[in-house]
């Protein structure tokens, strides 16, 4: 389908017509054709289909698509073979409704909000779209002094005064692309607050460039996060943990330096460097994505619930089994930690009539003595897949209470049993 909002959308339409919400582009990271193998040469290849491909759970498909017309201000042309009709329906379309705007209350980033439109004309069907998110564009100091300041201290050689620890995890969305988890720790010294509107207020701003060897960008992402608080005592408890800072973005297979640079008044500002090898990707064969770490895990509402926020959210979160683990920017872990991993298999034989069975070793090995300590040898995971679904989305906790302190290497190899194997995947981790 076309622009979501814009009426040209195949099974749905709305009714205004640059209205961004709904749709994802391609690469963004959601569900689209062209992304998830819904038409040929996609993320899955030309699987082999029938003329007319069987349709489990028309119905509750149907569900989701007036779901999405209705939240939207749409409506939803089905079961007809009247296409001249539902096209004179969606031209007139464009043609005959109201743009309404407000400025609404400041929010918190990533709240959803109801909107409701009534009108005095009785029997009247009034159609609008049912919310907006408090959502942010990718590169939000795009042209700005801001920005401008960013790039120069991140091309700069002197380093950060400010100590953050930074894990960037990939994981395929298309053939030869990766969506990069990127996930920070941030020391909070080095965030400057001042009496604002009767709260304490700061503000992070944050640029990020992935570039090739010959310094050609290939990706960046800017933001700013904001931080507000009551009284000193809130302030206190915040400076007494980590500032956890997390964002999304799509760069195709390749070599890269990844930077990121932040700053938050004054002269303080961090600075982060890590290489990022994203791995040719080909969909029809057998692979692993990277490793992220996480401290935070915790289960997800009822997916109905999130149907919303899937929709208008470009961020993906790493759920496994109706748990999200919310990825970390460190390493270093104590004994008591409930850490685990997530990691996504990727296996186009599960879109078979009998799948194979699909095996995930983990190895965990003393960086040290060079000691195997850890060996689980291969574990089926098919209890982890979903029928139709070629994405394994694997979440497994750390065993730390089977270690000694120190440091280690954590090794992953997928296999299936018709023979294919994925390349490994390692992460370093200290264990205090």
């Amino acid at each position: 389908g076309g622009r979501a909002g814009g009426g040209t959308g195949g099974r749905s339409s709305g009714n205004v017509p640059s209205g961004p919400a709904g749709g994802r582009g391609p690469g963004s990271g959601g569900y689209n054709a062209a992304s998830r193998g819904m038409s040929n040469g996609g993320l899955y290849g030309n699987q082999p289909r029938s003329l007319i491909p069987p349709m489990p759970n028309v119905l509750k498909n149907q569900e989701v698509l007036y779901a999405l017309a209705s939240g939207t201000g749409g409506f939803m042309i089905v079961n007809t073979n009247d296409l001249v009709g539902g096209l004179q329906k969606i031209a007139q379309e464009q043609n005959e409704y109201y743009v309404l705007g407000y400025t609404p209350l400041e929010s918190k980033e990533g709240s959803c909000h109801e909107l409701k439109v009534k009108v005095e004309r009785g029997g009247s069907n009034v159609r609008a779209r049912s919310g907006y998110c408090d959502t942010k564009p990718q590169d939000l100091l795009a042209g700005t002094a801001v920005e401008k300041n960013l790039e120069l201290r991140a091309s700069a050689a002197a380093a950060g005064n400010v100590t953050a620890a930074m894990e960037a995890p990939f994981f395929y969305t298309a053939a030869n692309t990766a969506r990069v988890d990127v996930a920070m720790e941030i020391a909070p010294a080095g965030l400057q607050f001042e009496k604002q509107k009767g709260k304490l207020h700061s503000e992070m701003n944050v640029l990020g460039i992935a570039s090739e060897s010959d310094g050609t960008v290939a990706a960046r992402f800017s933001d700013t996060v904001k931080f507000d608080f009551e009284n000193k005592k809130e302030l206190e408890e915040f400076r007494n943990r980590l500032v956890h800072y997390e964002t999304q973005f799509d760069i195709g297979s390749g070599k890269y330096d990844l930077k990121v640079v932040f700053t938050s008044g004054g002269a303080g500002f961090g600075k982060v460097q890590s290489p990022l090898v994203i791995d040719a990707y080909d969909p029809k064969k057998f692979g692993i994505s990277g490793v992220a770490f996480s401290k935070d895990i915790h289960r997800m509402a009822d997916l109905d619930l999130n149907l919303e926020a899937a929709l208008l959210d470009d961020r993906k979160p790493l759920v496994s089994q109706g748990m999200e683990l919310v990825p970390t920017g460190s390493t270093v872990f104590k004994k008591t930690d409930r850490a685990a991993v997530y990691l996504e298999i990727y296996e186009p034989l599960l879109l078979e009539a009998k799948p194979p069975k699909v095996g995930l070793e983990m190895r965990i090995v003393d960086r040290k003595t060079g000691q195997q300590k850890l060996d689980t040898g291969l574990v089926n995971v098919l209890n982890y897949s979903k029928a139709g679904n070629p994405v394994i989305p694997v979440g497994l906790r750390m065993p730390f209470e089977k270690l000694e302190p120190g440091f280690y290497t954590v090794e992953f190899r997928a296999k299936d049993e018709v023979g294919n194997v994925s390349v490994p995947r390692s992460l370093e981790f200290v264990l205090q």
